[in-house]
């Protein structure tokens, strides 16, 4: 709904972004399973899931054009 809201319909960007969502929850929750001392789930899962979307609503220049 957000990324019809916003009128991003390239299906398959908004595919790639659900799954990298998932993946990354998955990786974020095993890593706080086993150092939950030093993982905030809830800050890294914000994180995580505000870069991934606004990299569908807002996309930037590709990563190759960043100087090395």
């Amino acid at each position: 709904m957000l990324c019809a809201a916003e009128g991003v319909t390239d299906v398959d960007s908004i595919t790639a972004a659900s799954a990298s969502i998932l993946a990354v929850m998955d990786g974020l929750q095993l890593q706080w399973l086993l150092h939950p001392e030093i993982v905030d789930l809830g800050e890294a899962s914000e994180f995580a899931i505000t870069a991934i979307v606004n990299g569908v609503l807002h996309p930037g220049a590709p990563l190759e054009s960043y100087r090395h």
